[in-house]
């Protein structure tokens, strides 16, 4: 089998804190009854501690995006997709797409996006695939920030940094042997794992047309995604109601590249969330089919 990116096949298409209240000061003291001073000292000072751990702990949960980000994006921190996938109905492996809790790069806010990808035990036995990504984007998910890949796909072994200099706008790639020039970018650049959460920001109630920016750090295309319709879709024992979306592959390199008819499509939930619920693609070595098994951590 040609290497194969399952990772890459999975994504080619391509409440922010409200201000707490101080903590409201503690009734004077009975001035009258000095014996009393050292235990109400005390008490107050647990009581201040206590509200501070509890301040702490609604920071926390409050905190489900980097500060500036938009109020209208459809994920927030924790949130975590599981997907089963197959290989001409065959069961090979999975992935998992989570929205870190880490909030920030280099000390800014950003939001951080991982992936991972696996083969299942049978088909490590033909192709073992174990691939890793990372993704840090503007609170604002208007481009992305950083970008980093750890492919182990059979014999394959590469570590990707991309680089996005937006005071140039350019955007560097690097890999464990040299450091390529850097390649000009748009200003609404996504990076291939920030792309497909740029495109659940997007909305979109009726069949037509996006454009959106993508680069690998070596090629950036400015690819059109056409949003086909309304369908059912079978994920697991139910339907749901999913926007039926295909991107463009004419410009996308990889295997799409060799792959005379390749076709993509893609089906995200019909609410608020988006969340992608189906992938199918038809490439020169087959068809792959990812289907969300699990969903955690969801916006409510």
């Amino acid at each position: 089998m040609r290497r194969l990116t399952v990772c890459t096949i999975f994504l080619l298409f391509p409440s922010a804190l409200h201000a707490l209240p101080s903590p409201q000061h503690d009734s004077p003291w009975n001035l009258s009854n000095l014996a009393s001073w050292p235990s109400t000292i005390l008490d107050v000072a647990k009581s201040r501690k206590a509200m501070r751990l509890a301040d702490t702990k609604r920071v926390k949960r409050r905190r489900y995006a980097p500060r500036g980000a938009r109020f209208d994006v459809p994920f927030r921190s924790g949130e975590q997709l599981n997907y089963k996938m197959r290989w001409m109905g065959i069961p090979v492996g999975t992935a998992t797409f989570r929205v870190s809790k880490t909030m920030s790069f280099r000390g800014k806010p950003a939001w951080h996006f991982e992936m991972k990808a696996r083969t299942n035990k049978y088909a490590d036995a033909i192709y073992k695939v174990r691939d890793h990504m990372h993704s840090w984007v503007q609170p604002d998910m208007k481009r992305a920030l950083h970008h980093t890949k750890k492919q182990r796909e059979g014999s394959y072994r590469r570590d990707v940094t991309l680089r996005f200099d937006w005071k140039r706008n350019h955007a560097v790639y690097k890999n464990q042997w040299r450091a390529f020039r850097p390649r000009p970018i748009f200003a609404d650049t996504f990076d291939p794992l920030g792309l497909l959460y740029g495109f659940r920001c997007q909305r979109f109630d009726r069949p037509g047309k996006v454009w959106m920016s993508a680069t690998d750090g070596l090629k950036t295309v400015r690819a059109q995604v056409r949003v086909i319709g309304l369908e059912k879709v079978e994920v697991g024992d139910h339907k749901v109601d999913a926007w039926h979306v295909v991107p463009e592959l004419k410009d996308v390199g990889g295997i799409f590249e060799r792959s005379p008819g390749a076709r993509m499509d893609v089906w995200f939930s019909a609410d608020e969330r988006r969340i992608p619920v189906k992938l199918k693609s038809k490439v020169i070595v087959g068809s792959f089919t990812a289907t969300l098994v699990e969903a955690r951590g969801l916006k409510s």
